[in-house]
This record gives structure tokens, C-alpha cells and sequence, in this order.
């Protein structure tokens, strides 16, 4: 696969739970949102290069069904800033590594394109200055067949393309920078010998992806094997031991990668780059024919979130154990929305009360509070949820309802109200990065 790089202008989850938390701090909030709140560098600080930047709230990027074009807000005024039309219509909205850019996927269209959100940090001798430019289409493109998983970590994001079995179209992915995407060029890339609707996680110098035989009846690979970059390509290093049959679904913390398969789950363990698997079985009593096929998980934490069509369980990477995540309180039912927060680590979950709940991921996810955001649930309404990678601010879109959530000061507010059902966003801006001691980290 050679990805062509042209020069031009998560989901509702009606997924129901087990059991009841405690130990919430439950809110519901009138006030406005101080979207200020979490300014200057922010938790985690303490770089010497940018600890002094006051990071500005940023902006989103949002687009709606069947739509081709992408509006950009300011979040500071939360005014309109660009709208930017694409070739086709948006499938998916992420942002780039560093925040600078929209990614743009257009899967049914073979297409990925980005979009400048305007702010980014830029490097003079030992430190950054912040810059504040306009929004606008980048001359940079992709186009391989069905790009569909997008999986960021660190510098580096992942875009695995699936390829297709009625034109024969291998799938491959590619890997992709805020300074690769400034210079219009990819960073590394690799093709498969069949098409397969695959996913793979960076570490550091490597990729652990997914293989399929080209043979095999399903579209989902069943093998996972260690890819080591070389240049601007990848060679296979190791399969490893464990199969994953019907494999979809990945994660990876500070020592583990683990992926969700219909027989239960692949852990792939490093140490000191090693990698070794094992597989840990569904439990007795497991619901049959339920996978675990999506998580949600925090670097410094063995247990990940698993997400199941009957909920969600709580999976120990390193011992093994795979138990119901007891996460409702009492009357809910079911969650509309749930996300992982790229800022903290914790887990996201709009109920079907209309309540923002917090999942603290270093914490083995104890609900450490519960936030109103809506007022009305409404039928066939469908929601989605991105965090702030700069302040301590959570969006929620519902329906045609966008709303900012304070998760320090616990307050919610409806900041934008369309004309129409939001179907992406994603936040875009300058944040300061995360620094932990593995160098794989997300």
C-alpha cells in the first residue's frame, strides 16, 4: 500500500449495567459555567518549557449527518469561526496528536482530510510561544481504502485502513504527526497482504496490529503480531503465542496492550521490550454470545473498562479477573454516551437521567462525581462526548444541544443550540502534555 498524499485546497452505546455505585457527589447545577476554570498549564504541570503559557479554551469542530462541511467555534465567545467544506461527507471527527489539527475521516469515501484549528504551540530556541491563526483547509490528504480506527498516542496518532473485500483492497495503516501533517508527508506506514477491519496501538518504536489470513471467512482478524518501524515503514518482528478470534477493540496501559476477541481477551505484556501474551478467559457464568469489543482504560492502571452490548466490566490486565463494573446509580437503566478523558485518564458516562458521570481511572474507577447536564431526555436523540485537552471543561452534544460541563466546579451550561442533530465533534487547541515515566504512554 502506498498511501497517496494529494496536494489541494464514540457513538450512542444503548448498553445497559449491573449493579449500583457509591461514594458520588451528585450535582445538579443551575449556574454557568466558568469555562475559564483549570487555566494556566494546567494538571500535570511542571515542564520547564511552557509552564508559563496561559492556554486559551481552544475550539471545536463539529459536523453534522450526510454533511460535508465542518464548523469551527471559538470556544472563548463561542462564536462561528470557519466553516470548511470537504470533498464528501464526514464520517468521524478526531484531533491531531498535538490538538493543532481536525482529522477529517471520510470512510465511505476512501478520504482523510484536515482542517488548521489555528492554535498550536510553536518552538523557538528552548521554549514555545503560543500562536492564534485562522482557521483553515490544509493542502495535505489520504486516501486508502475505508480508513475507519484512529488511535492516538503521545506524537503519533494511527490510521488503520480496513481495505475492502469486494475490490480486493489490502488494509495497511499509517502513522501521522502535527509536524508531518504541517510538511504534508506521513511519517511511517505499512500494508497487510488482505483486507481486514483491524486496529493497532503505538509503542514507542513499535505498533502491536492485528493479521488476518487471507483465506478466512470473517472481516475481523483472529492473530496480533509486533510491527517495528524501520525508516518510513514497518517490518513484522513477532506473532504472538495467543489467538484472538473475532478481535475488535484495543487498549494499552503503561505495561499492557490488550485486545477484546469472542473467547476473551489478549493481554500483550512488555518489559524492557519484551513482549510476551497470554489470554484471559470470559468467566463462568459470562453472558453467551457477549464479546467485549471497545475500553476505556488509564496508563497507570492494570484494570481497564470493558464495553459489552449487556455493559460495561472491569478487566485486571494483570491478574486476570473479569467482573461486572457495578457503575449505575440507583433508577438508571442505561448509559447514552460514554468516553475516555485524554486529559486525566478518567472515564466519561452520560446516563439515561441526563447526568455526566466521572470515573476516576487512577482510582480503579470509583464514581468520584455525577454532573446534571440535560433536563430532558429525548427520544431517538443521540449523544456524543469530548473533553478539553487544556482545561478542566468536558463537551457534551445531544441532539442539537451542546453543552459545556466544569468538572472542577461541577456546573453545566447549553452553549450552542443548532438547527439540527450534531453527529461529530472534537476539540482542537495548544495543551500542555502529560509527562509520565514510560516513554509509550498515550
Amino acid at each position: 500500500m502506498k498511501l497517496k498524499l494529494l496536494s489541494s485546497a464514540i457513538l450512542l452505546a444503548m448498553l445497559s449495567g449491573c449493579g449500583n455505585s457509591s461514594k458520588v457527589e451528585e450535582i445538579t447545577p443551575t449556574e454557568q459555567v466558568d469555562q475559564g476554570s483549570g487555566e494556566g498549564s494546567g494538571e500535570g504541570s511542571g515542564s520547564d518549557h511552557d509552564h508559563e503559557i496561559e492556554y486559551p479554551l481552544g475550539r471545536l469542530a463539529v459536523s453534522f449527518a450526510d454533511e460535508s462541511a465542518v464548523s469551527v467555534y471559538d470556544l472563548t465567545n463561542n462564536e462561528l469561526l470557519e466553516t470548511v467544506t470537504l470533498t464528501n461527507p464526514v464520517s468521524a471527527l478526531y484531533a491531531s496528536p498535538e490538538g493543532r489539527y481536525v482529522v477529517a475521516i471520510q470512510r465511505d469515501d476512501n478520504h482523510v482530510e484536515f482542517i488548521d484549528g489555528g492554535i498550536f504551540l510553536e518552538a523557538h530556541d528552548d521554549h514555545f510561544h503560543l500562536e492564534q491563526e485562522n482557521v483553515q483547509a490544509v493542502s495535505f490528504e489520504l486516501t486508502e481504502t475505508k480508513p475507519t480506527h484512529y488511535v492516538p498516542s503521545g506524537e503519533h496518532a494511527l490510521v488503520f485502513f480496513d481495505g475492502d473485500k469486494e475490490s480486493q483492497a489490502d488494509a495497511g495503516f499509517a502513522l501521522i504527526s502535527d509536524e508531518g501533517i504541517t510538511e504534508a508527508k506521513i511519517d511511517a506506514e505499512h500494508e497487510f497482504n488482505t483486507y481486514m477491519h483491524g486496529t493497532g496501538e503505538i509503542r514507542g518504536e513499535y505498533v502491536i496490529s492485528t493479521l488476518r489470513d487471507a483465506d478466512a471467512e470473517s472481516t475481523l482478524p483472529d492473530r496480533i503480531a509486533l510491527f517495528e518501524l524501520h525508516d518510513d515503514h514497518f517490518h513484522q518482528e513477532q506473532e504472538f503465542e495467543h489467538k484472538c478470534p473475532g478481535l475488535h477493540g484495543s487498549v494499552q496501559t503503561e505495561e499492557f496492550v490488550a485486545f477484546g476477541c469472542t473467547d476473551g481477551i489478549v493481554a500483550i505484556e512488555e518489559a524492557s521490550e519484551v513482549f510476551t501474551s497470554k489470554h484471559i478467559a470470559y468467566p463462568e457464568g459470562f453472558p453467551e454470545g457477549v464479546r467485549i469489543g471497545k475500553f476505556i482504560g488509564h496508563p497507570e492502571n492494570h484494570t481497564v473498562i470493558g464495553l459489552s452490548r449487556v455493559g460495561p466490566y472491569s478487566v485486571n490486565l494483570e491478574t486476570g479477573e473479569i467482573k461486572a463494573f457495578a457503575w449505575q446509580p440507583e433508577g438508571v437503566e442505561k448509559y447514552l454516551a460514554y468516553a475516555g478523558n485524554a486529559k486525566t485518564g478518567n472515564a466519561l458516562v452520560l446516563d439515561d437521567q441526563g447526568y455526566l458521570n466521572i470515573f476516576h481511572g487512577e482510582h480503579e474507577w470509583e464514581n468520584e462525581a455525577r454532573i446534571q447536564v440535560l433536563e430532558e431526555i429525548e427520544e431517538g436523540a443521540t449523544a456524543k462526548i469530548i473533553a478539553n485537552m487544556a482545561h478542566h471543561i468536558v463537551y457534551v452534544a445531544y441532539g442539537e444541544h451542546l453543552y459545556a460541563v466544569d468538572t472542577e466546579a461541577k456546573t453545566s451550561t447549553e452553549i450552542q443550540h443548532f438547527d439540527k442533530p450534531i453527529a461529530n465533534l472534537t476539540w482542537v487547541g495548544a495543551f500542555e502534555a502529560e509527562e509520565h515515566d514510560h516513554e509509550h504512554d498515550h
